[in-house]
């Protein structure tokens, strides 16, 4: 599986405080590593959107939203959950 990053990903990951990203690295180091162990944990926060559109709940408010394609995942977004529903709105 090849993981990869949006400039939108990027740029939304800017507003945030440097011990935020830590939780939102260490989250997604734990959703790369489901990969490797083929196993979800329960109460992990994993939702499938629409076809190809999932996302991650980091915390209550916050959610990293994703493509999932054969062999690739494209993080593109960052936000609270009313900026998560704006965003899809727009793609």
């Amino acid at each position: 599986m090849v993981f990869s990053f949006d400039t939108s990903f990027k740029r939304s990951l800017q507003r945030y405080q440097t011990v935020e990203i830590i939780e939102i690295k260490r989250k997604l180091d734990a959703f790369i590593r489901i990969y490797d162990t083929g196993k979800i944990p329960g109460g992990f926060g994993l939702k499938h959107i629409r076809k190809n559109l999932w996302e991650i709940r980091i915390n209550l408010p916050q959610r990293i939203l994703f493509w999932k394609h054969t062999g690739e995942i494209t993080f593109t977004f960052i936000g609270h959950h009313n900026e998560i529903r704006q965003f899809i709105k727009h793609i």
